[in-house]
């Protein structure tokens, strides 16, 4: 057999065109193609309607896909032969989110029991899908964990000038919030230090200092650019350790993604004392209570001492996690696990429409392609009735 035709071809289902799609997708499947362990890849949506009718390909890989309309497709079409990936306790529902972010819970929860491979950021969080799912899953997962193509230089021992916050869309905090914030506040006053801060700027936290500077959300690749570009930094990395069982849950799903951030890019830091990043194989920065008290010693340690062996935390970091490891031990494991047993092309597994689906498919296409928060405004400025609709013809699940 031709060796180009022995080798995985996938397409990829992503309702991410940001940060998550970076990570768990386009990282690991250009690294895999560069090295040669694949033939090729091609990365949609869930309407599917990009995908060229003679793309060929034995892979399809989900990445927190939550469409029903896909999900039941799927099943007809691959009876459910495919990879499904989970970065986060998608089905939880802690207190800090509103309801209508996590909708869709029982498709995921349908697409975790019926997928062929799950693949995961964690064995904990394995755990948590099995409480909640049923169990065995585990006979079916793969643990990837999150990895990065990093820097060839190991960053010098520098002293900390700034400080690093970054989150997605709201600091996974609840009732440490306080205590947390304002020991990072006063240790940036006391050292005159400004705060980075990276992501989604909450109203509330504009009014906490005005050392923040806020530098919006950065695409995937743009953000790690400017990380490895600053001079070192105190990274920050909060999570709730108190709180309701619904909220911890989800919050022990979580990866150690800031970790691999901040120490494989050389920046010493400060993290919460929960699961994930006690429950790791990184042994970086330090670990604190979320007590003012806490954060506080942590801070100061790091500033005045521990920046000195954070060549040696990178190098940890960068031997654990680099790209080719973790891709060509996990990634491509859990690819060849879920190859179909035959060759398909974009034309058999796109829905059947007529003419009027074809421009419905467009239209919602179009919706897909639109970034994460812009989708999100969209559905916060528009009326209830108007998104109930949109969902109902346009998404459709």
């Amino acid at each position: 057999m031709n060796d180009s035709l022995s080798k995985p071809r996938i397409l990829v289902i992503t309702e991410d065109n940001g940060f998550l799609r970076g990570l768990r997708v386009d990282m690991p499947l250009i690294n895999l193609k560069k090295r040669g362990l694949i033939d090729s890849y091609y990365v949609t949506d869930p309407t599917l309607f990009d995908v060229p009718d003679e793309y060929v390909f034995d892979v399809v890989w989900l990445q927190r896909v939550r469409n029903s309309k896909l999900i039941a497709h799927l099943g007809q079409v691959i009876d459910n032969n495919y990879l499904y990936d989970l970065d986060d306790f998608m089905i939880g529902m802690p207190s800090y989110i509103p309801e209508q972010e996590l909708r869709n819970k029982e498709v995921i929860v349908k697409a975790i029991r019926n997928c062929k491979v799950l693949t995961v950021t964690s064995a904990r969080l394995t755990r948590l899908l099995e409480s909640a799912v049923e169990p065995g899953l585990c006979e079916k997962t793969v643990v990837c964990p999150n990895g990065f193509e990093f820097p060839k230089a190991t960053r010098p021992p520098l002293k900390p000038q700034g400080i690093v916050l970054t989150q997605s869309d709201r600091l996974a905090l609840t009732t440490s919030l306080s205590a947390v914030m304002t020991a990072v506040i006063n240790f940036s006053e006391r050292h005159d230090l400004p705060i980075y801060f990276f992501g989604s700027l909450e109203k509330e936290i504009t009014s906490w200092s005005s050392r923040i500077i806020h530098v919006g959300r950065l695409a995937f690749w743009h953000y790690h650019a400017v990380l490895a570009a600053l001079p070192s930094m105190v990274g920050i990395a909060p999570l709730e350790t108190a709180g309701d069982k619904d909220t911890l849950d989800f919050i022990n799903g979580k990866s150690d993604v800031k970790m691999v951030g901040y120490g494989g890019m050389g920046h010493p830091s400060v993290y919460s004392d929960a699961p994930p990043y006690s429950d790791t194989d990184l042994k970086v920065g330090i670990l604190v209570e979320n007590t003012s008290d806490a954060w506080t010693h942590g801070l100061e340690t790091v500033y005045h001492d521990m920046w000195r062996k954070l060549d040696l935390d990178q190098e940890q970091v960068v031997e654990l996690r680099n790209m080719d490891r973790v891709a060509s031990e996990f990634w491509y494991d859990a690819i060849v696990k879920a190859r179909l047993s035959f060759r398909m092309t974009g034309r058999d597994i796109k829905f059947s429409s007529g003419r009027t689906g074809y421009y419905v498919g467009a239209l919602r296409h179009m919706v897909f392609s639109q970034d994460h928060t812009f989708r999100r405004q969209l559905r916060e400025n528009m009326p209830p009735l108007l998104v109930r609709t949109l969902r109902k013809f346009v998404m459709k699940g």
